[in-house]
């Protein structure tokens, strides 16, 4: 019972954390239509957002919130007998717009991120575990092993969620006055979805180390 209790108020206090940070990435939008090379993200990338770049970079900025709205529904709100329809529904569409539009479009702009090959090395790397997690998560669905499907698509809602880490460090970073901040930024990238992850495999096996056998 403790145990559920604490899930379900981290769940709700990650699901604000979310919003909070969602909101705040959204508002730096009207810099982006059109572009305004003055701006935090696009300075100095005029010489980038040229080619593939530029719809690459539309294209996720405009699907990267509904994949993370969508999956903090489908993760605060678990399915019941009378939503299993629309977690069906909720669910295809995660994954549809994940593996066609925001996944690709990442790596596209992966080969420009701030810091370099070793920044953007990270963020192709977290494309694809992103995307082995999904499939996995699919696969499982679909033989009827629901349990391994919440697994694998908590690891994928926990690498979705790397945007959202990834944005809070940096900021704490930008705060304190790193010394090197692309060196700081590059730290960041790699740690924004390899450290939570680490963490959700930590959890997801506490329970099962520290339930008590059943009496016979």
């Amino acid at each position: 019972m403790r145990y559920r209790v604490l899930t379900t108020a981290l769940r709700w206090l990650a699901a604000v954390l979310v919003l909070r940070v969602l909101v705040t990435i959204l508002s730096n939008y009207p810099d982006y239509f059109p572009p305004d090379f003055d701006s935090l993200f696009l300075q100095g990338r005029e010489s980038t957002f040229v080619g593939s770049y530029r719809p690459a970079f539309y294209v996720h900025i405009l699907s990267s919130p509904i994949v993370l709205l969508n999956g903090l529904f489908l993760v605060v709100a678990p399915p019941r007998r009378r939503r299993d329809r629309l977690h069906r529904v909720l669910g295809r569409v995660q994954v549809v717009v994940l593996l066609a539009l925001v996944l690709p479009s990442s790596v596209i702009l992966s080969r420009h991120a701030f810091g370099g090959w070793r920044a953007g090395l990270s963020f192709a790397a977290l494309a694809g575990a992103t995307a082995t997690c999904a499939v996995l998560g699919v696969v499982h669905a679909r033989r009827r092993h629901f349990d391994r499907h919440r697994q694998w698509m908590m690891r994928c809602f926990v690498l979705i969620c790397s945007a959202v880490v990834l944005r809070l460090t940096s900021g704490a970073a930008g705060m304190i006055g790193v010394p090197s901040p692309e060196g700081a930024y590059i730290v960041a990238v790699w740690c924004s979805w390899l450290v939570p992850l680490t963490v959700y495999e930590l959890v997801e096996r506490v329970p099962r180390r520290t339930r008590a056998p059943v009496p016979r």
